[in-house]
């Protein structure tokens, strides 16, 4: 089975039905949060040296308040309808990668390939959405008025 095999099947069987649980809408590696006033997101990117042997993956995580978005959409109008989870714009999107957001502050990226425990791997996602994303997103709802 190649590494990308592996990753999807891993995001649809395991990580998906756990980002719902936690209140996650979405599939496919791309989710959001059912906040009327801002878009919540999470998407998990794949590196662009991703291929049929390894998989690196790290999430993406951004909260932009609507109407703020439509303000600047007037002044820039080459931004989409909705913003990508996954593409810097800069204000009024306030973007962070996962690995910001643990106690090493660093890129983190996650290695999925045919020797790698898929179920450690898994664990390590869903902590890190549990006990980092979870709460950043909490505090950008009460900071960007969601």
């Amino acid at each position: 089975m190649t590494a990308q095999t592996i990753y999807a099947r891993l995001v649809k069987d395991t990580l998906s039905p756990a980002l719902r649980e936690v209140g996650f809408k979405g599939s496919g590696g791309r989710y959001s949060l059912p906040w009327a006033e801002c878009w919540a997101q999470l998407a998990f990117q794949k590196s662009a040296y991703s291929d049929a042997a390894e998989v690196r993956s790290t999430l993406n995580l951004q909260v932009v308040n609507k109407s703020d978005w439509t303000a600047a959409r007037a002044d820039r109008p080459h931004l989409p309808v909705r913003p990508a989870p996954s593409t810097f714009y800069g204000d009024p999107a306030v973007q962070v990668r996962i690995g910001q957001l643990t106690a090493d502050s660093a890129d983190k990226w996650w290695r999925i390939n045919s020797d790698v425990d898929v179920a450690a791997v898994a664990t390590d996602v869903i902590h890190d959405v549990r006990e980092h994303a979870m709460p950043w997103f909490d505090q950008q709802m009460r900071e960007r008025r969601c």
